[in-house]
């Protein structure tokens, strides 16, 4: 089962968006996202939150096409999003992927992109996407598969990393100790068109960027 939650940050590209949703078995709405849903005529499944940004017309529609709704107060323990995520987890996916995750409000991004970690503890494979971005966070390994030239990075979000190894980059690394803070996995490129991330230790935050 893939979970696709939609988020109230930066949606540029809704053609984009279409194309996540096209093989989602459940969508679930954080609050003012709706106005995206909307637009290209998705109904999710669930809308939550607790409709502190969505508009009446756009609040009218979820109710009119008899979108579940679950009201929260405004004064909350958790973000929009992190509800969100928290029933999707419950739903016990396979994957959960994450739109309008990133936007102008940079503490709204770092929390979400912070919740990949809470996703990586439950074991569920995650990500957050965007128009030019793909994130997730390993703690192991991953293989994955691009166009030559393609940008990928990978930044530490553990006080160390240990035994870092990077196949089928421009750029490889061998058995690479670094910490937070380093940008030593900063711009990368495919060499080939199947790369691997393997790790000992730590964990990496994984970006592939479009720009």
């Amino acid at each position: 089962m893939k979970v696709v939650v939609v988020t109230n940050g930066d949606i540029k590209d809704l053609t984009f968006l279409k194309k996540i949703l096209a093989d989602a078995s459940t969508i679930i709405c954080a609050d003012g996202a709706a106005k995206y849903l909307k637009e290209i005529n998705i109904a999710p499944h669930l809308l939550l939150g607790d409709m502190d940004s969505i508009d009446e017309e756009n609040l009218q529609w979820v109710e009119s096409s008899g979108i579940s709704l679950i009201r929260f107060p405004a004064r909350k323990d958790a973000t929009d999003t992190e509800l969100a995520v928290d029933y999707a987890v419950d739903m016990k996916p396979h994957e959960i992927i994450i739109v309008g995750g990133v936007g102008s409000r940079w503490d709204h991004s770092l929390s979400n992109i912070f919740l990949l970690k809470k996703l990586l503890a439950h074991r569920i494979k995650a990500r957050i996407v965007n128009e030019l971005n793909d994130m997730t966070i390993i703690n192991d390994s991953i293989e994955l598969e691009g166009e030559i030239g393609e940008t990928l990075s990978i930044v530490p979000i553990s006080e160390e990393v240990k035994g870092v190894n990077l196949y089928g980059l421009e750029y490889p690394l061998v058995e690479r100790d670094f910490s937070m803070g380093s940008s030593l996995g900063i711009s990368n490129r495919f060499k080939e068109a199947k790369v691997k991330i393997t790790l000992r230790e730590g964990v990496l935050l994984v970006i592939r960027a479009k720009d």
